[in-house]
């Protein structure tokens, strides 16, 4: 029997434009084994609902047929095909596992949604850190995906979410109106949300669409852009994204500018952070920002070698501010940044003689 018992996990993010990098890590118990998992944690507003089909050799539902150990405390698993999706694999199909512990257990007999990539020369690798194959019990929406694309012709699929607030808080919006605006002759389609605040529209042409959402009350999503290839399938968050922005210039007490400092800004109630370092010419930005109450600080040089970045949620831990702003060493005494929908700051902070 397998035993999974998972240790202390880190995650590490990096936000840009609605895209988000992460590297999951995890310290797992197997057995009489300690093994360390590292899983990627990429996602973004657009998403590949047919899961990237299109990034692999091979897509199908499969029957493990049998399984050798490998070296390394690795598998090498032979598979049957039954359904085919995409390419044409052998049947049967050899793979051998990386990160094969960090893996659902696998066993003879079990059906898979594989997706495999081969290249020439080299086994095909089933990968725990960033393949999308699933046990066929968690797999279904994608199978139904799937099957759907197969026998839609030249036409794709494009649905989503509508969503409003911070990204730690969203909420979903019903009744939203979506449209899509396709580039090549203007002609438009529209998507209502439902209850749970998604939407799909009929399937379209291939082309390039921009995307809009009827005003919502006062709340106006941002526009997107979308494009379509025949046999896609795009799920697609409409939101907004924050455009509040907070930056300005670090100075040393003399009046040249501080290059090369890390900057931490803290929202007040200590949920979330995001670093940067000023510039050759001591210039530092923070952009895509909710409105609220911000702390701005310096990185004490003797805590961990930070790097830009940004954490959220529950119990995140804030790096160690040396230095608040405007140039106060207590947190209670720091100036409180509070900054609006749309509004963009620029602040001079100044550190103290030596």
């Amino acid at each position: 029997m397998r035993f999974y018992r998972i240790l202390p996990v880190l995650a590490v993010a990096l936000a840009c434009l609605g895209v988000a990098k992460a590297e999951v890590l995890s310290i797992r118990k197997v057995g009489d084994k300690t093994i360390t998992c590292m899983h990627s944690g990429m996602f973004s507003n657009l998403n590949d609902c047919s899961s990237r089909s299109n990034w692999y050799t091979y897509v199908f539902v499969g029957r493990i047929s049998a399984i050798k150990p490998a070296k390394d405390n690795e598998k090498q698993v032979q598979i049957a095909p039954d359904e085919v999706f995409f390419g044409k694999p052998d049947n049967p199909i050899t793979v051998l596992t990386s990160q094969g512990l960090c893996m659902p257990k696998l066993a003879v007999g079990d059906r898979w949604l594989f997706y495999l990539k081969k290249v020439n020369g080299q086994p095909i690798i089933l990968d725990y850190y960033g393949n999308d194959s699933l046990p066929i019990a968690d797999a279904r929406a994608k199978i139904e995906t799937l099957r759907r694309l197969k026998k839609i012709g030249e036409f794709g699929i494009l649905r989503g979410r509508v969503m409003r607030g911070a990204f730690y808080n969203e909420k979903t919006i019903s009744n939203a109106h979506v449209i899509a605006d396709r580039r090549s002759d203007n002609k438009q389609f529209v998507a209502v949300t439902d209850a749970a605040g998604r939407y799909e529209f009929q399937p379209l042409a291939p082309g390039n669409y921009k995307i809009t959402v009827g005003p919502i009350g006062s709340y106006q999503p941002d526009d997107s852009e979308v494009s379509l290839k025949t046999g896609a399938c795009w799920d697609l968050t409409i939101d907004r994204s924050p455009h509040a922005q907070i930056g300005g210039h670090l100075e040393r007490f003399n009046s040249q500018p501080a290059t090369g400092f890390h900057l931490v800004l803290i929202r007040a109630d200590n949920t979330w952070y995001q670093i940067t370092q000023t510039d050759r010419n001591g210039y530092f930005h923070f952009d895509q920002h909710d409105p609220g109450d911000y702390l701005l600080g310096l990185i004490s040089p003797e805590g961990p070698n930070w790097r830009d970045g940004s954490g959220g949620g529950p119990g995140v831990k804030i790096p160690t501010v040396a230095l608040y702003y405007p140039g106060e060493n207590d947190r209670s005494r720091a100036r409180v940044i509070r900054v609006k929908d749309d509004e963009i700051l620029d602040l001079g902070f100044k550190l103290p003689m030596k």
